[in-house]
């Protein structure tokens, strides 16, 4: 019988901490309008929020797996609203932040730069594939797109970074009180 890999483990604690951020995620979605959601200048219809910074503490905190599950009850709420092409890239974004950031650690800049990548990859990707695929009726062609992906890539940046520098700010101030460490025997 293998063990399992460490990232698989999963306390009662890493799950009452994830299952508290993935609700805190939520109700930061829950809330429309300023000052938890502003629109983004170069393309409006988009917008910056809060929502990922308690998904990156849980994967600071608890590992990619809490992380995960953080990400799924944080943009649940946007599935409930009814808006599953909103949800559907939410969550993709988050994620392709989460895996870049998690992905053979080095350092907080490094791992930053990693994140940001990693979801103006994924997300310039999955938009010019899935925005014709669910705004095509009002317009979103593939050229309509293609033009939209720069502004999207510049929203995606600034938003890996106001997901994870806060993140990392109470990282470092709640990392010991949460998960003391063990005296040594």
């Amino acid at each position: 019988m293998s063990q399992r890999p460490s990232w698989l483990k999963i306390g009662t604690r890493e799950i009452a901490v994830a299952s508290v951020l993935g609700a805190l995620s939520a109700m930061l979605e829950y809330q429309p309008g300023p000052p938890f959601d502003i629109n983004f200048p170069l393309y409006p219809k988009i917008s910056w929020d809060f929502t990922g910074i308690p998904i990156m503490i849980s994967l600071l905190l608890s590992g990619p797996l809490c992380a995960i599950y953080t990400c799924l009850i944080g943009c649940s709420i946007i599935f409930i609203r009814g808006n599953i092409p909103g949800g559907t890239f939410k969550v993709i974004a988050e994620l392709a932040t989460l895996i870049g950031y998690a992905v053979f650690r080095r350092n907080f800049v490094i791992d930053t730069v990693k994140a940001t990548l990693s979801r103006v990859a994924v997300m310039t990707v999955t938009n010019y594939y899935l925005l014709p695929i669910f705004y095509g009726k009002y317009g979103m062609t593939p050229e309509a797109v293609a033009a939209l992906l720069a502004p999207i890539a510049i929203f995606n940046i600034t938003q890996a970074l106001i997901n994870i520098i806060p993140a990392y700010a109470v990282y470092l101030r709640i990392k010991g009180k949460i998960y003391p460490s063990k005296p040594n025997k």
